[in-house]
Parts: structure tokens; C-alpha cells; sequence
């Protein structure tokens, strides 16, 4: 048996590792565009929460004034706490349901991390490379 060549060991190398960084680069654009739409989610989330806040808000105050002026003659400053109860309740309502979601939404980068933890396990050996 005669030892391998150095040059062809050499060239082997260089292909595996191309091979390795192109595999990280297309994990980084895959994370790139990840990263993009995350940013563009968060972005229509901030401004359409922030203009439904400003919106609800103004109706709620004056829904409020209006349930208080038309039910003081009958239940006096009562109505004013019957009035916080209720969005005591709605708010605690909406804290449950935002917690819920943030519990139940996929994590950030999943796919990308998937497809690394495939490639880690494609160069170990562990997988079929045609799977």
C-alpha cells in the first residue's frame, strides 16, 4: 500500500470544506430571511396594536361616561366600580390570551436551527444522505 498523496488530500479538504461553508451560508440566508419576516411581523403587530389601543381606548372612555351618566340615578357611585370590574376582568382576560400565544408560537429561527442540527448529523454520519 502506498499513502495517499498529499495533493489528493489536499483537494479533499478544500471540497469538504466548500462544502461546509456553503452549507452555512445557505443556514445564514435561511436565518437572514427568518430574521426579515420576524422584523416585518413585529412591525405591522406594534403599529396595528398601538393604533387599536388609541382606537379602543377612546371608545371605551366614552362608552364609560355614557353608562355612568345613564345609571347614576339608579346606582350611584357603584357604577363606577361595576365599570372597573368589568375591565379588570377584560384586561385579565387578554393578559391569559396574549400568554397563551406567546406560549404556543414556534421559537425564532426553528427552521434554520433544524436544518443545522441536520447537517450536524449529516456529517457525523447519522443520517441517510439522500433523506
Amino acid at each position: 500500500m502506498t499513502a495517499p498523496e498529499p495533493s489528493g488530500v489536499l483537494d479533499r479538504l478544500s471540497r469538504l470544506l466548500g462544502r461546509v461553508f456553503g452549507m452555512a451560508q445557505s443556514r445564514l440566508e435561511l436565518a437572514s430571511l427568518e430574521l426579515g419576516e420576524a422584523r416585518d411581523r413585529l412591525v405591522v403587530m406594534l403599529i396595528a396594536s398601538f393604533a387599536a389601543v388609541l382606537l379602543i381606548g377612546a371608545a371605551v372612555a366614552v362608552l364609560s361616561a355614557w353608562v355612568a351618566v345613564a345609571l347614576w340615578p339608579t346606582l350611584g357611585h357603584g357604577v363606577l366600580g361595576w365599570i372597573a370590574l368589568v375591565y379588570g376582568a377584560a384586561g385579565a382576560a387578554l393578559v391569559v390570551w396574549l400568554r397563551r400565544r406567546m406560549r404556543d408560537d414556534p421559537p425564532l429561527l426553528a427552521d434554520t436551527l433544524a436544518e443545522l442540527r441536520q447537517d450536524a448529523a449529516h456529517l457525523r454520519g447519522d443520517l441517510d444522505p439522500k433523506a
